[in-house]
Formats: structure tokens, sequence, C-alpha cells
């Protein structure tokens, strides 16, 4: 079986000459048990971004499999725990090797060999579900070609892959050589892989590791000469398609082969693997060693958190865009875990940041970072919380008055045109709550059977941010034809009056003066639905005034009233003049009457008038006759009050005497007989 790893070569060419940072040996720290053991090789190590997860190849005599470490709180690692549903494919004569995480270690990218003599190395990847690993997946092509892939490492971002891909050069016969691609993904699927661009690939370059900045590459290549062996390297990307020339990380260089890098995000620290260059060495081991300044990647901001449903606080699957502000350029994309809701996300130094953070049936999350001036490693948690539904607060009003209108709301699905099942609640007249979905679009219609209605679209299904929404509908009443209808009620020939309308439910007036005199005919519009009092002034006749109701399907759309001539001798029964009991002294709701009288006076200054006053026959005749004359009495204080003068105004009381419902001892009749009235006494023309 050929063994997916450099050999020692006999002569390198230099293809290039590069300036490298003049650094001090750093201390390597050689890890130390469980990772390391003196019985058994650790291949291929890959430590997290976050620092606390570590993946490697384990080998000894019996097996080659893959295991995973956790570092504790007390900073020691856990016994290394096998994954077995890769190390199964070891059972069957595959060769394993070269695992690394994604950016929150949930997923495991890593290439394997078949046991065929003309297979050839593959990337494979295996994700981490309810806490165990899955069944390793083959990456589909362009990614796997028909050579050796191998060294698989997915960008923090996950929009890049990069690997190793083998060929052969002439040069270095001696070994299995490797240049370094890369692969975009685009929404849907992974690009064609591209070879990075020189001054990396000009010699034997592989393992390539991008460290959070997103332009700090960190690889192992054969460059130096035949004692060197393999190094570490690193190379900054200046543009898309453009490096600076790769330089020896020579603080970690030494008599050793070292291999396979992997650096956190605080990027102070570099892990890797140290193997001696004895011809078939298996002493291999995982190591840190402090990063000097000049070879770290640039700083970053990292975020971190969970993203969860605000009610329920159970974990979303969200998309997170990264995003300049200037432009409107989205720079990355990335999505939560959708089993946790947790995200990890870098912002490099140098810019600023909208981030977006959605789900297509949430609300939207916007927050923005300045990182142009960060001058160290930070991590922020930011905990996200996206609602689902919004509350639609409906105000709804008539157009004409600006009174609230107990309407009829109604939801549809714009697409799908049906009417939808949403809870409305009333929050008081013409008010209302509507709990709507995020994610779909709506029309909303208001109604109401005395207005015209309306309805809107309210497009939930783009962004969005507020949990609440308040908009105001005003609806236009609907119209009717009203006639009114003025007589003499003895001669039949129409009367010119004043004639005052008001709506009970507003106390809106509306004055209309007819002119025609002759015929006494109004047509107007009033409000469908409306009660309306209507009352007439005519000079030289009684008033009259009554209650319309234009509720009702059947109601009657005209009035016609006849007036009673002002004469002598004309008595006219005033309405709903009430008294406290056993007391002269007016109720309150006799004011509105008795005002229709003091306009009746005003109209006719020339009329004299007779108050009397009249009682049940309940009680002695000489009580009632006394309460009387005190009642006819408070009339007329209260029309001098009014201005009217006192000569004009005859006040008697009749007690008992003069029943004018018979007979007058039943309930009925009694409460008919307990009345005020009007008598002309005189009338000058």
């Amino acid at each position: 079986m050929r063994i997916n790893i450099f050999t020692k070569i006999n002569s390198i060419v230099i293809f290039f000459v590069f300036f490298s940072f003049i650094g001090t040996a750093q201390k390597t720290e050689i890890l130390p048990e469980p990772l390391n053991s003196e019985d058994k090789r650790t291949i291929a190590p890959y430590v997290s971004y976050d620092g606390k997860s570590v993946v490697f190849i384990r080998q000894t005599k019996q097996y080659r499999r893959m295991e995973e470490s956790k570092k504790q709180a007390d900073g020691t690692w856990s016994n290394p725990i096998p994954i077995d549903a890769v190390n199964v494919y070891d059972s069957l004569g595959w060769y394993i090797d070269a695992p690394t995480y994604n950016s929150d270690a949930t997923v495991i990218y890593f290439s394997m060999l078949e046991d065929d003599r003309n297979a050839s190395f593959d990337i494979y990847y295996t994700k981490k579900i309810k806490g165990v690993w899955s069944s390793p997946v083959k990456m589909k092509k362009p990614i796997n070609g028909y050579g050796d892939d191998t060294d698989p490492f997915i960008s923090y971002d996950e929009k890049f892959l990069y690997f190793a891909r083998r060929f052969e050069d002439k040069e270095f016969e001696d070994y299995e050589c490797y240049k370094i691609y890369v692969s975009e993904k685009n929404d849907t699927a992974w690009g064609n892989p591209k070879a990075l661009p020189e001054p990396i690939n000009l010699v034997c370059d592989r393992a390539p590791r991008m460290a959070a900045d997103g332009k700090t590459l960190y690889f192992m290549s054969v460059r130096g000469n035949k004692k060197t062996g393999i190094d570490l390297y690193y190379a900054k990307k200046i543009t898309k398609n453009a490096w600076l020339a790769p330089i020896l990380i020579d603080t970690v260089n030494n008599t050793q082969d070292e291999a396979y890098p992997s650096i956190p995000f605080s990027g102070d620290s570099l892990y890797y693997q140290i193997k001696s260059k004895k011809k078939n060495a298996k002493d291999e081991k995982i190591v840190i060693s402090k990063l000097p300044l000049g070879y770290r990647p640039e700083k970053t901001t990292h975020f971190f958190g969970y993203v969860t449903d605000l009610k329920s606080g159970k974990p979303l699957k969200a998309n997170i865009n990264i995003i300049d502000p200037n432009t409107s350029e989205i720079l990355s994309k990335i999505t939560t875990n959708e089993k946790t809701g947790k995200y990890s996300l870098f912002l490099q130094k140098g810019k600023k940041y909208r981030i977006e953070v959605f789900n297509k049936k949430f609300s939207h999350f916007f927050f923005y970072f300045d990182a142009r001036k960060i001058t160290k490693f930070q991590e922020i948690q930011k905990n996200i919380n996206l609602f689902k539904n919004v509350n639609l607060i409906l105000n709804v009003y008539d157009t004409e008055i600006y009174e609230p209108i107990p309407a009829q709301i109604t939801v549809f699905d714009k697409i799908s045109g049906s009417e939808e099942d949403i809870l409305v609640t009333s929050l008081g007249k013409g008010r209302f709550n509507l709990n709507l979905s995020i994610g779909k679009e709506y029309n909303i219609g208001v109604k109401h059977k005395h207005f015209k209605g309306s309805s809107f679209d309210l497009n939930l299904s783009g962004v969005v941010q507020f949990s609440e929404f308040e908009r105001d509908i005003e609806l236009q009443v609907k119209k009717v034809d009203y006639e009114i209808n003025l007589s003499n009620q003895e001669t039949g020939e129409g009367v010119e009056a004043l004639v005052e309308i008001t709506n009970l439910s507003t106390n809106e007036k509306i004055i209309k003066k007819i002119k025609t005199g002759k015929d006494g005919k109004l047509k107007l519009k009033l409000r469908d639905g409306t009660q309306y009092e209507i009352s007439v002034k005519p000079k030289g006749y009684a008033f009259y005034n009554t209650t319309v109701n234009l509720v009702d399907e059947d109601a009657d759309y005209s009035l016609n009233a006849k007036l009673q001539p002002l004469k002598k001798n004309t008595k006219i029964k005033l309405n709903d003049i009430r008294f406290e009991t056993n007391s002269a002294d007016l109720n309150k709701s006799s004011f509105t009457e008795l005002n229709r009288l003091v306009d009746l006076m005003q109209t006719n200054p020339q009329m004299k008038i007779e108050i009397s006053a009249h009682t049940d026959d309940v009680g002695s005749g000489s009580y009632n006759f006394k309460l009387s004359k005190r009642r006819a009495a408070s009339v007329k204080e209260f029309l001098f009050d009014k201005g009217i003068p006192k000569d004009k105004i005859v006040s008697k009381g009749y007690g008992e005497s003069k029943p004018a419902f018979l007979p007058a001892d039943t309930e009925e009749n009694r409460a008919k007989n307990r009345r005020v009235e009007l008598k002309v006494i005189d009338i000058k023309s």
C-alpha cells in the first residue's frame, strides 16, 4: 500500500529567494499523555479553532484509527475516544489520514484510501449528530479528482475548502509531492478546485490551514536543502488571487520534521506534529510552540453564541451574512448548528461590519462592529433571539369624524388566496391586534356593513426586524339619500323651516335651512347605520323633533312632518320634563326639551304662553295641586333664566283635576297624566 506522506529526497532546487523574519527559537512543548505515548504514534493532529478539541490518527502495530480528545476544565486532555464510524474502515483495510475540524468541531474532514491497488486518496467527512459521529460521506466531484486528494481543511466560514492534490515533479522524484488547491462554495455546490498561484506551490506543499483572519495560510513544505526536510511555512493573501512569498517559521524549525500545523483563533500558538528525520522513523508526536508576533495571523474578533426562538427558547438553524456596510457586499456566509443553534464567526481587523442573522420563517437581527482599530484578539459572546410572529395593531377610524369603528378583520394568504385562521384580539372599540406568522405575504381586509371596505398588503416574507407594527385604517361611511317633507297640518302646504339634524352617536350636528318654502322639501345625504335626531324649528309653528333610525335594513329614508301652527289656545305637550320625586326640582334630563322651548320662544317673540303642570291621582288633591303649581313655576324660572321675559310666561298648576288619559287610575295612564304642557295664550302676527 502506498503511504501518503513526504519521503526524503537526495537534492532540492530552490526556485525563488524569500525573506523571513529573524526570530528566536521558541520553546517547543511536547504535549503529555494521553495525547502522546511511547508505544503509540500521534499522526496528523489538528487542534480546533477554540483550542478545546484535537483530532488525530493513532497508530500502533495492531491498528490505525482516528481519535479525538477534549480539553478539560483543569487544562488537561481527556483520554482519546475512537471515532468508530470512521475506524470501521481501518478494519476493512482502508487507510485513514489527515483529519481536521470545521469551525465549531462538529464536522471532521479527512482523507481515506481504499484497499485497492488502483485506488487513490479521496476526501470524506463525518458529522456529529446528537453527540455521535455519522458514517463517512465521500465528497463529490469536483472536489475528488482522479489522483490523490488529501489534507482537507475548511475555512472558518465554510466558504473555502483547501486540500492537497498529488503531482509528479522531475526535480523531486523521490517525494510524493503535492500542490495546494482551493474550492469556493457557492449557494449550492463547490466550484472547480484551483491551485493556489505562485509563489505558493513552487515546490512541494501540503496540509494547508487557513487562520481565522482568512488571510494567513500555514502549511508544510519541502523547500530547503536536503538536511532540512519538512518544515512549516506561512503565506499572506493580499488579494483573492495574489499571495506574498511563503516565509519559513524558523522559530519552530529544528532537526526534526515539522508537519500538520494548526493554529487556534487566538493566533499566539501553533500546534503541529514532529517526527525525527531518521529513515522509517515512527515517533510522531503533537507539540505546541509559541508564535512570535511576526508569524501570527492578523488580529480578529471572535463572535460566538446561540441563536434561539424567542418564545420557546429552542435552538434555530439560521443564516448569518457578514456584510460590508459601505458597499452592501456580502463578505461571507455561515449557518448556525441546526441542533444547538450555535454560531461562530471571525471579523478581521481593518473593516466595519454589519452582521445579519435570519431564518426565512423568523425575524431578522442586525448588529454592527467596527474592527478598524482592534489591537488584540478578543472574544465576544452574543446570544440572539429571533421571533416567529409579529403583532399588527390596527386602529380603524371613521374617515369623516375620526371615531373608532368596530370593524370585521379578514386575513388572506396573498399567494394562495386562502383565508388564514389568524388570532384577532379586540383591544377596545376599533382597535385590534393580529398575530401574524413571519415568512408569508398577507392581504388584510377591514370591513363594516355601513362603511366602504378597505384592504392592504403586508409582506412578512422579507426582512422583519420589529415584533410589533401599528397601522391606522380610515373607512369611508356609506351615505344614503334622505328626504324631509314639512307641511302645515291644517292646510297641507309646505313650510319653510330651520332643520337641525344631530348624530346621536357622535353629537355631530348638521343644520340645514329649507329654501323652497312652498313645498317644504329637503334632500340630503345621511350616514348609513346611524341614529339621528331631527329637530324642526319653523317660525309660527310648534317645534317638531323625532328620532330617525338608519341602522336597520328596512329603515325608512324619508320623514313627513306635519307642523302645528301656533295660534291662540294651541296646546303642545312638552316631552321628557321630569322632576325629582315629590319635588319641584327639575331633573337634568329635562333640559333638552326645555331648551327647545327656549328656542321656540326666541323664534316667536310675539307669543305669550301658559305653562301647565299636571299630576296623577295618587295622594291628596290638595298636595297634588300645590306640587303641580310649584313645578310649573320651576319651568317658568328656567325660561326666565334663559332670557325669556316673565311677562311672556304664565305658570299654572292643575293637580289631578284635568287628566288627559282615562281611566286615570291605571299605572300606564297615571304616567301619561304626569305631564307639563304649553298653551298659547296670545300670539301677534
